[in-house]
């Protein structure tokens, strides 16, 4: 989930729990916390690989919660901490970015460090001005209405969580469709898809190959897509199609027989990639790329892709996004 998003979350925590208001430094103080997990990003200043790996990480842990709670704790001065309502609050406002990260199809790893495992829920996509507008609406109200600042800052709540009960129930819808089209695949997903909760890409995936489509569950509502230019809302708009009129791509999967993870690299991208696949496949280059990210969608560019070079010797190059691109180790 974006910055903006996760502060938002923290300052309608900051202002719905404590019977009285918090004092402004310390609802800056929740929102600063709310946002601390992606502090993780700096990692991406050594290498874009080593941010892949352990982006949402420990950072992001359930187990490493309560750490990262006391230590939050025992760093405020000593008038602060008295507060008995503001180490719940902190706790909250990283679990809150945990779960605003768990609900978007990138993948947190919530048992960190026990284990490099991967949750999504597959609900929301990582950037909604929808999801953002409903959740900041009831808070800007506050200054005009500081006498239900509490009352405004649960509205915030509920509409959160009444937008995810909405793309909860649009997920199944999405993967019914995949179901009905595929029932013998071994793997089935629905993923968000930008500028509406209405807007999927269905899977279908085999150990050789996997199928991708991408539905509009409403066509009469076309969510902010009218906000963004159309070089943007493009490739969505020819990509996306009605429940009826399912227009499904086949793609190779990414294997050992065409990425060798005797190559440094490969095997780092397998186990980051949801669902790799085989996009371009030349004498000297292949091409692939992750349906999670939009791989193989006309029009638009590659975003985590990998490149192999076949030639002289065998190499592997992260495609971070457009020409961005990286070498892996």
């Amino acid at each position: 989930m974006d910055p903006i998003t996760h502060a938002i979350s923290g300052a309608a925590l900051a202002r719905a729990v404590p019977r009285r208001p918090l004092p402004w430094r310390q609802v800056l103080l929740i929102m600063g916390l709310a946002m601390a997990p992606d502090l993780d990003y700096v990692l991406h200043w050594f290498s874009d690989e080593l941010y892949l790996e352990y982006h949402r990480g420990i950072t992001h842990s359930i187990l490493m919660l309560p750490l990262w709670t006391w230590l939050v704790v025992s760093l405020l001065p000593k008038h602060r901490a008295r507060n008995p309502i503001l180490p719940w609050l902190i706790a909250a406002a990283l679990a809150m970015h945990i779960l605003l990260d768990v609900v978007t199809s990138f993948g947190t790893m919530i048992l960190a460090p026990l284990s490099d495992w991967r949750a999504t829920l597959d609900l929301v996509f990582i950037i909604d001005p929808i999801f953002t507008g409903l959740m900041l609406a009831p808070l800007l109200l506050i200054f005009l209405c500081r006498r239900h600042a509490r009352a405004l800052a649960a509205t915030s709540l509920a509409l959160m969580f009444g937008y995810l009960g909405l793309c909860a129930a649009s997920h199944q819808r999405a993967l019914d469709l995949v179901h009905a089209a595929w029932p013998g695949a071994p793997v089935k997903a629905a993923l968000p898809l930008p500028f509406s909760p209405f807007h999927w890409q269905l899977i279908a995936a085999w150990p050789d190959h996997d199928q991708d489509a991408a539905v509009d569950l409403m066509p009469g509502f076309h969510g902010t897509m009218g906000a963004f230019p159309a070089s943007l809302t493009g490739p969505y708009a020819r990509y996306l199609h009605r429940a009826g009129d399912l227009h499904w791509r086949r793609f190779a999967a990414m294997s050992p027989a065409n990425a060798p993870d005797s190559v440094p690299g490969m095997a780092f991208y397998r186990w980051f990639a949801r669902f790799p696949v085989l996009l371009e496949d030349g004498p000297d280059r292949r091409l692939f790329g992750d349906l999670r990210f939009g791989a193989g969608m006309p029009d638009a560019p590659e975003s985590f892709a990998l490149r192999l070079d076949l030639k002289p010797k065998p190499s592997a190059w992260l495609i971070w996004h457009g020409d961005h691109v990286t070498p892996l180790h």
